[in-house]
C-alpha cells in the first residue's frame, strides 16, 4: 500500500512538472519598445529653399501593446517616445526683412528639432504565445510636440536661420511599419506644415517632410 502511494505521488508530481515545462502564456504582449531610423524629405519646399547633406532622424520609446481578440494577433497600441530630427537645407532670399536686402548663397543650414511624441497603431500581426518571428502591418498616426530646437546658418553676415523660418510647435502625420521579425520598414508622411515664414519674412512657407527608414521592435 505504502509503494503503491509513493509511486502514485511521484508519478503525479511529474505530470505536475511536465504541464509546467509546456505552459503556454495566453496573455502575452509584442513589440513594447521600438527605436526608428529614418532618411527625411522634405516635401513642398518653395524656390528659396533647397534640400541638402543627409537629412536624417531618431526615435525611441514604448509602445503599450492592448490585444482586441482573443488569439491577440489583433492589437492597439499607444505609446511615448523621444524624437530628434536633423534638417539640412540651403536658403536664399531676395528679401529677408525691409533693411536687408541680396543676401548671398548660405551654407551649411542646419535645423535640429527635439520632439516628445505620440504614437498610435493599429496592429496586425502573425505571432502566436509560442511563435517569435512573425509578420506585422501597423498603420498609424503619430503626433510630436518640439520642446527644444537647436540651429546653424552660414553666410557672409551670421544671423539666426530663425530669422526666416519657424518651425511649429505641433507636428503630425500618420505613419507605417511593416515587415517581418526584426528588420522593419517604416514611414512617416506629415500632415501639417513643419516650418513656417517668420514674422519679419514676407514669404510663406508650407513645408511638409516624408520619413523613409528602418524600424526595430522589442520585447
Amino acid at each position: 500500500m505504502r509503494k503503491a502511494t509513493v509511486l502514485f505521488l511521484l508519478f503525479s508530481s511529474l505530470l505536475v512538472a511536465q504541464n509546467d515545462s509546456t505552459f503556454v502564456d495566453n496573455k502575452y504582449l509584442e513589440d513594447q519598445f521600438y527605436i526608428n531610423l529614418t532618411y527625411i524629405k522634405l516635401l513642398e519646399l518653395p524656390d528659396q529653399i533647397s534640400q541638402t547633406g543627409f537629412s536624417f532622424g531618431l526615435g525611441l520609446g514604448f509602445i503599450k501593446d492592448l490585444p482586441v481578440n482573443a488569439k491577440r494577433n489583433i492589437a492597439f497600441g499607444i505609446g511615448l517616445g523621444y524624437g530628434l530630427n536633423n534638417y539640412f537645407f540651403n536658403v536664399k532670399l531676395d528679401e529677408v526683412s525691409p533693411n536687408e536686402s541680396d543676401t548671398s548663397e548660405l551654407k551649411s543650414n542646419k535645423m535640429v528639432l527635439h520632439t516628445i511624441e505620440l504614437p498610435i497603431e493599429f496592429r496586425m500581426r502573425t505571432s502566436t504565445a509560442q511563435k517569435y518571428k512573425f509578420w506585422r502591418i501597423y498603420p498609424g498616426f503619430k503626433m510630436a510636440y518640439v520642446f527644444a530646437t537647436r540651429s546653424n546658418l552660414r553666410q557672409s553676415e551670421d544671423f539666426d536661420v530663425e530669422d526666416i523660418i519657424e518651425h511649429n510647435e505641433l507636428i503630425y502625420g500618420l505613419t507605417l511599419s511593416t515587415g517581418y521579425n526584426k528588420w522593419n520598414f517604416h514611414m512617416y508622411y506629415g500632415l501639417n506644415n513643419l516650418f513656417t515664414n517668420s514674422k519679419i519674412n514676407p514669404n510663406v512657407f508650407e513645408i511638409k517632410d516624408l520619413r523613409l527608414g528602418l524600424i526595430f521592435y522589442i520585447l
